[in-house]
């Protein structure tokens, strides 16, 4: 089954300065460099848990498309939600490290060495005899090196604004995508509670089990071989397999759910944190000087852990024991009811009563 992917979470970035982007190769080498002196690691190390996800998702997606794949159960189960949530998103890994790289850019901007010339300068002519010959061809000097210092502190102020400017509209553009994260997840977890088990798809799969046993008895009729005791057997078997079907979809559910309201829970308390610090920066982002530059390293720390801090470690319970030849069979309908419990979920004009 070919699920619909969500293109409207951590789609195109508009408000982007084409300008300060960086190339593939010095984005790859700043990844690939120390993270700031005193912490360990490197900068991509940041993204690592991330990307591991964000593959796994592409795969799963892929395998979807295709209508096969290696994926076990387990794995389609979590994969299933994450793809859903929208959070692993190309464009969402792409917008943490310029955020990261633009934000280094920032830090390395050096305000303080033209600052300090100035002050020194100012205070050496202040030394100085204006009325003397030599004091006055040291004071035009000095005064022209302080012009351009000036100049310097003119060109560096407009960078870091336009630097700031880049890096309040990539948190924006986070913190809006998150906020729709978490309303879809919301969503899920409240149309997952009022979802029914037993409805149309599962008597639908029940049948299937059923026909399925009616084949094998054909196969015994015709080799003469059918008794009242194997007949009962039958019956005895289809119901413990419908029985445990229904019991493994309900497992199935309270697994997603539980999915559903960590990422619930992560990006709700991340987009607060967001939120705090954005309507600073919105300000920061418009002054001269890099006195509260700091804040946009912070920014930096709640994208970070909003990247690397979510859990997806909710244990899914043991597929039900139990052995032979319609195992498989049993696993086949479980993964059939999963992609439709995941198709009523991304289907958000659904009329129909809600059901499985």
């Amino acid at each position: 089954m070919t699920l619909p992917v969500n293109t409207s979470i951590f789609g195109l970035r508009i408000k982007s300065n084409e300008e300060l982007q960086p190339s593939p190769a010095d984005l790859a080498a700043f990844l690939a460099s120390p993270r700031a002196s005193g912490s360990p690691g490197r900068h991509e190390d940041d993204l690592a848990a991330f990307i591991q996800y964000l593959e796994l998702v592409e795969t799963y997606e892929r395998e979807q498309k295709q209508g096969f794949g290696q994926l076990e159960f387990g794995d389609r189960r979590l994969l299933g939600v994450l793809s859903h949530t929208g959070f692993f998103k190309p464009a969402f890994r792409v917008a943490i490290e310029e955020y990261k790289y633009h934000n280094h850019q920032l830090v390395l901007l050096d305000f303080n060495k033209p600052e300090a010339f100035i002050r020194s300068a100012e205070a050496e002519i202040g030394k100085l005899n204006p009325k003397k010959r030599d004091d006055q061809q040291k004071i035009a000097r000095l005064q022209d090196m302080i012009k351009q210092r000036r100049k310097d502190l003119e060109v560096l102020s407009k960078r870091r604004r336009r630097i700031a400017g880049e890096l309040y509209h990539i948190a924006v553009y986070v913190r809006d995508n998150i906020v729709l994260v978490q309303r879809l997840c919301e969503g899920a977890v409240a149309r997952l509670a009022e979802l029914q088990v037993g409805g149309k798809k599962t008597g639908q799969m029940i049948e299937d089990l059923k026909e399925q046993f009616k084949a094998q008895v054909r196969e015994h009729r015709q080799m003469g071989s059918i008794t009242p005791e194997y007949l009962e057997s039958v019956k005895a078997e289809v119901a413990q397999l419908s029985q445990r079907l229904a019991k493994s979809v309900l497992e199935d559910i309270y697994f997603v759910t539980r999915i559903y309201e960590g990422f619930y829970e992560h990006t709700r308390n991340c987009a607060g944190r967001l939120e705090d610090l954005l309507g600073w920066a919105d300000r920061v982002r418009k002054k001269d000087g890099s006195d509260e530059d700091l804040l946009f390293s912070r920014i930096e720390e709640v994208l970070v852990s909003l990247i690397s801090e979510f859990r997806v470690n909710a244990k899914p319970a043991d597929p039900p024991g139990g052995s032979g030849q319609h195992e498989e069979l049993l696993l086949e309908k479980r993964r059939e009811l999963l992609d439709h419990i995941f198709l009523l979920l991304r289907d958000q004009h659904a009329k129909d009563a809600w059901t499985l």
